[in-house]
């Protein structure tokens, strides 16, 4: 005799495990947003885990030392930084099998351009001040509500066609 009831709903397994490595903070807030909305039905185990910021190349880094046999790391980060830096975090990425999705020049400029269609030309100090300014305050950054307020599934999926970075960010939710 089976010990298992045939009718009970077996459990959900994921065919694949993704980290999605955020620079800071803020970027987690959004990937988990973002998560939360697209990856319910993907089968794929998606982590988001934060960096402490600082050196490009040092979150590179960073991100290949989160513990875990992962078929795919993705790291965000903003490209505001000096040139050869960059270059730097985008060879590390390479020799470690790391995807790199640069926000140029940072990710405030990529929540702005979402919200507000007339983005263009502006400074990383600006596009922070100005999307903390307007849109959601530095103290309730780490709020999720504030993040499903601002950003529903609809608006998401209209700014999607228009913004490439945006769009690279869903499908990786989405386990594409």
């Amino acid at each position: 005799m089976s010990r298992t009831n045939p009718l009970k709903k077996k459990k959900r397994q994921a065919n694949k495990t993704l980290l999605v490595f955020g620079e800071g903070y803020d970027e987690e807030m959004f990937l988990k947003h973002l998560k939360a909305i697209y990856s319910y039905k993907s089968n794929v185990a998606i982590s988001v885990k934060k960096g402490k910021g600082g050196d490009a190349q040092n979150i590179v880094i960073d991100a290949d030392k989160i513990p875990g046999a992962y078929d795919r790391k993705v790291v965000i980060l903003d490209n505001d930084k000096e040139k050869a830096e960059m270059v730097k975090a985008r060879q590390e990425a390479e020799n470690r099998n790391i995807e790199l999705i640069e926000n140029t020049p940072c990710l405030e400029h990529l929540l702005i351009s979402i919200l507000d269609k007339k983005m263009t030309g502006k400074n990383s100090a600006w596009c922070k001040s100005e999307f903390e300014s307007k849109y959601i305050d530095k103290k309730k950054r780490g709020e999720p509500n504030e993040y499903v307020k601002l950003f529903p599934k609809k608006l998401l999926e209209a700014r999607r066609l228009k913004i490439i970075e945006l769009n690279k960010l869903i499908l990786i939710m989405e386990g594409k």
